[in-house]
């Protein structure tokens, strides 16, 4: 019988069962766990780590096969024994053996190691019983001893499948997360022959522009051959629901999560479809957050971060050094520490960003100008800048001032610097054949309905003049498609901004305003049929609430967000403010969550809460109840953002319907004011 299983075909089968057990330990449930725990942290998708992952893995699994197979006898018998006692210590290791540190995170402060000595023996007996196991084994059962590791490392590999799959389901948001990245690639180059260009200024509303064209009359010859439109239908009251809807044409209504209606968004066919089939070379710089990954197929500038190979390996180098701090035992982990800030630090150095119209227009200038090119017969580029949104740090020469500046200030340095980039056009004998549109995402007062718009066709040379045509935002779309193509009439609205000037002053159009906070958020839908667009003559037709106005049982475990896709908005009662797409504040004292759990196990005598918090706008004294049980006591300070807030929530203070009630107070704070940012939370058992 011993002979046999030295014979080269028993060899492999249990030497690639050994191998089987090791690779999947290690090379792909170690990280793909890793990231679905700690997704939040890190900027890519895990699409993206599937590739690197499935790589190794495949490596790996080919090459602990044959180190573990081909030597003949004891040494086979030794080295299988050997990895198999190593797995299952990385096994126990990262699952049920690790501590927190202190901090619980990698969050780059260094760990004082000489403080757990004591863990270090617990740990060190740990690892020395797991190398053993396979040993003893060997010695007590001659014949069986290969078929019960065998056994137990299926066993293993199920229970890691049934787990992952677990963590996937209850975080399913981790496989929509986007991977693309809107980078400046080609951001100043230009067609030698055709351009559009859009500028899109955030929060830009009219009467700002109003403003500083009082105060700067010059503008409007300098503007020769704009047409300024003062009849202007934002499509929404946010940049979150405004700008996909002004690329894409389709609006956001809350009846599926937000990054699933921006993926649809851009998988359907749209302006963009219509440009690059006639070979116009189209880039977009704005929030990636607007960008389905339908998206890299459609606009130059946007990159599947999945597909770069310097990132490829990054995101495989990282995960696995990551995996490997988690997996070793405590007297190793000091050579694989790492903060989870390194992430951040591999992100391509070509990202746009969306904050930073100093930048963009000085590296406008440091570069020369636009480039012109005969790559391609057009060229639309579309800008998304910071313009009037809040906080005003550009100053009117379009400088940053970190100290802050004024709104007049702000607006001042956007039109300073387009204005330079207009006459650059100008200089090189571009400007007369290109078309131009300058416009805003939304308004800024009332339902921020009211945005800016210019527009200058190709050819047009006339004087700055004024329409007061019923214009829509949702008319970008076509009025981009109608620069390459006469049958644009499916896109968008069908009409362009030409096309609104023909259009009867009774034209229908619609408005999309994102409002209410805590459960109610949701989306209004209005409708005008009149020309007048103020507060008073836009007719609310539809509500749209989150969820459907429903309130879901709570998984334990999931996490959900208080992000784009406001997972979390449902059970926030009282005292959560609006979400901007990437937080939601708390403004409110108290502010009061109700949390139905759709199963609570028994014999469990405390469950874990834990929310992310990104920023702290009031240090200050809160105390967090669970059903009228104090169960936090804290300064919300710094080591609040870095860590989070972690408490444990006593079972038998939850009732019979099963709800916990979380209470958030600020004894040392009066009346409403911006206290902390969130952007996630869950619930779980240890």
């Amino acid at each position: 019988m011993e002979d046999k299983h030295l014979s080269l075909k028993h060899r492999f089968i249990f030497g690639g069962l050994v191998a089987a057990f090791f690779t999947s330990t290690l090379l792909v449930f170690g990280p793909l766990s890793l990231y679905v725990s700690g997704n939040d942290e890190m900027w890519f998708s895990f699409r993206s780590l599937l590739s690197p992952v499935t790589l190794v893995a495949v490596i790996g699994l080919v090459v602990m096969t044959l180190v573990l197979s081909l030597p003949p006898g004891g040494i086979h018998k030794i080295l299988c024994c050997l990895v198999f006692g190593i797995t299952l210590g990385l096994y126990i290791q990262c699952g049920f053996f690790n501590i927190s540190y202190g901090s619980g995170v990698l969050d780059g402060s260094q760990i004082a190691w000489k403080d757990y000595t004591t863990y270090g023996a617990i740990d060190s007996a740990m690892w020395a019983a797991c190398l053993a196991m396979p040993f003893a084994l060997y010695m007590v059962f001659k014949r069986s001893w290969r078929n019960i590791l065998m056994i137990a490392a299926v066993f293993i590999i199920l229970l890691q499948v049934g787990s992952l799959s677990i963590k996937l389901y209850q975080n399913q948001n981790t496989l929509n997360k986007l991977s693309h990245e809107v980078t400046v690639d080609g951001m100043y180059d230009l067609s030698e022959d055709d351009n559009t260009l859009v500028f899109l200024l955030g929060s830009m509303d009219k009467s700002y522009y109003d403003s500083y064209k009082k105060a700067h009359p010059e503008v409007t010859e300098t503007l020769k051959g704009f047409t300024e439109y003062d009849n202007v239908l934002a499509t929404g009251s946010d940049a979150l629901v405004s700008v996909p809807a002004m690329l894409t044409g389709d609006v956001y209504k809350k009846d599926v999560k937000y990054t699933e209606y921006i993926r649809n968004a851009w998988n359907t066919n749209n302006v963009f479809d219509v440009l690059q089939r006639n070979n116009t070379d189209t880039r977009i710089y704005s929030d990636d957050k607007y960008f389905g990954n339908g998206a890299v197929r459609k606009v130059e500038n946007i990159a599947d971060r999945a597909q770069d190979s310097e990132a490829y390996w990054v995101i495989g180098g990282t995960m696995y050094r990551y995996t490997l701090y988690k997996s070793v035992p405590h007297y190793l982990k000091q050579l694989f520490w790492m903060s989870l800030n390194d992430y951040s630090s591999f992100k391509s150095n070509r990202t746009y960003n969306t904050d930073n119209d100093d930048g963009f227009f000085s590296d406008f200038e440091k570069q020369g100008g636009f480039r012109y090119t005969d790559r391609y017969p057009s060229a639309v580029r579309i800008y998304n800048l910071k313009g009037a949104e809040r906080p005003y740090r550009l100053t009117s020469t379009g400088e940053k001032d970190t100290d802050g500046t004024t709104l007049e200030e702000q607006v001042e340095g956007d039109f300073c610097c387009i204005l330079k980039m207009i006459d650059h056009l100008k200089e090189n004998g571009k400007y007369d054949n290109a078309r131009i549109i300058i416009t805003a995402d939304n308004g800024d007062t009332e339902f921020s309905q009211r945005p800016m718009l210019l527009y200058k066709d190709k050819g047009d040379t006339k004087a700055y003049r004024t329409s007061k045509a019923p214009v829509s935002l949702f008319d970008l779309p076509a009025t981009l498609a109608s620069t390459v193509t006469d049958d644009y009439k499916t896109i968008g609205s069908g009409k362009s901004f030409k096309d609104a000037e023909a259009s009867a002053w009774n034209r229908r159009r619609f408005f999309y305003r994102s409002t209410g906070s805590n459960a109610e958020s949701r989306i209004e839908e209005y409708k005008t049929n009149s020309s007048a667009i103020g507060e008073k003559e836009l007719k609310l037709i539809n509500s749209f609430y989150l969820n459907g106005g429903k309130v879901d049982n709570y998984v334990l475990g999931t996490e959900l967000t208080f992000t784009e896709d406001e997972t979390a908005a449902m059970y926030c009662q009282t005292g959560f403010g609006h979400t901007n797409g990437w937080r939601t504040i708390i403004n409110g004292t108290p502010a009061v969550m109700e949390i139905p759990i759709e199963d609570i196990p028994e014999n469990i005598e405390d469950l874990h809460a834990y929310f992310n918090v990104l920023n702290i706008y009031e240090e200050t004294a809160c105390i967090i109840s669970a059903n009228g049980e104090e169960v936090y006591t804290g300064r919300l300070t710094n080591d609040a953002r870095v860590n989070g807030l972690n408490f444990l929530i006593p079972t038998d203070v939850i009732g019979r319907d099963k709800t916990v009630r979380l209470t958030f107070t600020f004894p040392e704070l009066n009346g409403n004011t911006d206290i902390m940012a969130l952007t996630s939370f869950k619930i779980y058992k240890q």
